[in-house]
C-alpha cells in the first residue's frame, strides 16, 4: 500500500509535531484487524493501518453500544487495531501489551507481530448501531465508523486543552504516555472483538489496554480534573 521509506519518514514528521506541543489523533480504520490491504488469500496474515500504528499518534477505535441504550459498550467489529509491523513496543504501553498478552485468547502467532506497537490507544462510539446524525444538503443522515469516533476523541481533548489554556498552562500535546499513565480516567470496554468477519478471529476486548478498543473511552470529567491539577 505505501512503502517503508515512505512510513518512516511520515513518522519522523509526527515526532517533531509533538515535541511542538500539538496532539495528533488518527482514527485506527474501519476494516478491522486486515487493514486497508486486506489480510490476502493465501499467505494470510493481519495488516495494521498507518499512519495509526504510528507510536506518535493517538489511534482512535469505534465501540457500539451493547443494547439498544446509552449504556455499556462493546468494541465495533470493524474497528481497526492490532500491533505495528514497523514500530517496535513503546515505553509508554509496554506494561499494557505484556498485560493483554498475558491474559487474552491470542489469534495465531504467524498472523500479527508480537513484537510491534500496539493500537488503538482509545476508543469512541463509532459503529454502525447508532450513527451520528448529520445534515446534508438538508436532509439527516446517519455516519459511523472511526471517521466519525476520531472527530469526538479529538473535540473531547480540545477541551481539555482549554481548561489547561484557561489556567495559563501548555497544551497537552503528544498525548499517549498521559493517556496509559491516566488509564483509569477511560470507561473500559471488555466486550467484542474486530475481526470484521465471521471468518477472522480478532483481537478480543479484555480487562485493560486491548487492540480493538484501547483503554477505553473517555470519561471527561474525570480527565478535566486530572489536567486542571498536572504542572
Amino acid at each position: 500500500q505505501i512503502s517503508s521509506a515512505y512510513v518512516f519518514a511520515v513518522n519522523v514528521q509526527l515526532m517533531k509535531a509533538g515535541t511542538r506541543g500539538l496532539s495528533i489523533l488518527f482514527a485506527s480504520g474501519d476494516q478491522g484487524v486486515c487493514g486497508r490491504e486486506g489480510c490476502g488469500f493465501i499467505m494470510r496474515r493481519y495488516r495494521p493501518d498507518f499512519p495509526a500504528a504510528s507510536p506518535y499518534v493517538t489511534a482512535v477505535g469505534g465501540t457500539d453500544f451493547s443494547t439498544n441504550d446509552i449504556g455499556e459498550e462493546k468494541v465495533w467489529s470493524c474497528t481497526g487495531g492490532g500491533f505495528s509491523n514497523h514500530f517496535p513496543i513503546p515505553e509508554f504501553q509496554k506494561q499494557a501489551v505484556e498485560n493483554y498478552k498475558k491474559s487474552a485468547s491470542l489469534p495465531r502467532a504467524h498472523l500479527w507481530n508480537a513484537t510491534g506497537r500496539g493500537y488503538p490507544d482509545i476508543s469512541a462510539l463509532g459503529g454502525t448501531k447508532t450513527p451520528y446524525c448529520v445534515v446534508v444538503h438538508g436532509l439527516g443522515v446517519g455516519i459511523a465508523g472511526t471517521s466519525a469516533s476520531c472527530p469526538v476523541a479529538a473535540g473531547i481533548f480540545a477541551k481539555l486543552n482549554g481548561i489547561r489554556l484557561s489556567k495559563g498552562k501548555s497544551p497537552l500535546g503528544w498525548l499517549n504516555p498521559f493517556i496509559y499513565q491516566h488509564a483509569d480516567a477511560f470507561q473500559d470496554v471488555t466486550i467484542g472483538s474486530n475481526g470484521c468477519s465471521p471468518f477472522v478471529k480478532g483481537f478480543e476486548a479484555i480487562s485493560g489496554w486491548d487492540p480493538s478498543s484501547g483503554v477505553g473511552t473517555p470519561d471527561f470529567d474525570k480527565l478535566a480534573s486530572i489536567v486542571a491539577a498536572l504542572s
